[in-house]
């Protein structure tokens, strides 16, 4: 692996970090401005990358379990004399197709996992999201100086929200604007929205933003 990364580190750089940033956001070690210093990186809870999480961590068996019902299913097949061998064959089939399917999902949902991002450096404040109806690009917001308001809300899909009401994680919402909120809500207008932040991140954050002088 570390091999693997010492070639890709040869590329020239332009062209490297297009294709970094297509599918997430960028490696600030590699593109700190002159005395800069990383402060603070803040990502999506665990629980958002828990698909991708079980199929890469057990992805030798679950190929392993696909060949077994690949080869039970044209046994089974293959049994019922009525049955041609391409039909046995193309039933056979069904479970790559699923191994497949379940394989690119595992791909989509670590891919957006890795795109959302909160970044504070000693110079600035780097928001990396996915961008809207165009996956798998990423869209980086660089602002100079810290946000006015923050914001935990619960999520408004029920399925996070289970995950929120166990871990204490909460949709953290990113101000630029103070004193503007939604009609009719306590939420902060005009925000960025950052899903399913772990309360330990989002009390760093509040340290750096409201700090006693």
């Amino acid at each position: 692996m570390e091999r693997v990364i010492r070639l890709w580190k040869l590329l020239p750089d332009g062209f490297r970090w297009n294709l970094e940033d297509t599918f997430q956001p960028e490696d600030i070690s590699d593109r700190l401005l002159p005395g800069e210093q990383a402060v603070l990186e803040i990502r999506p809870a665990w629980y958002r990358d828990i698909f991708g999480t079980i199929v890469f961590r057990f992805i030798r068996w679950i190929l392993l379990l696909t060949l077994l019902l690949i080869l039970l299913v044209f046994y089974l097949a293959f049994q019922q004399r009525a049955l041609p061998v391409t039909t046995a064959l193309l039933y056979s089939a069904v479970p790559f197709a699923l191994f497949i399917v379940v394989f690119l999902f595992g791909i989509k949902e670590r891919i957006a996992y890795n795109q959302w991002r909160i970044l504070k450096t000693n110079a600035r404040l780097i928001i990396s999201q996915p961008q809207k109806n165009a996956f798998p690009l990423v869209d980086n917001i660089e602002l100079d100086g810290l946000p006015k308001v923050l914001d935990t809300n619960w999520s408004p899909r029920p399925l996070w929200r289970i995950f929120q009401f166990f871990t204490g994680a909460r949709d953290l919402y990113l101000s630029m604007t103070a004193f503007k909120f939604v009609d009719g809500t306590a939420k902060a207008g005009d925000a960025i929205i950052i899903p399913d932040v772990m309360p330990n991140d989002v009390f760093e954050l509040k340290q750096l933003v409201f700090k006693v002088k």
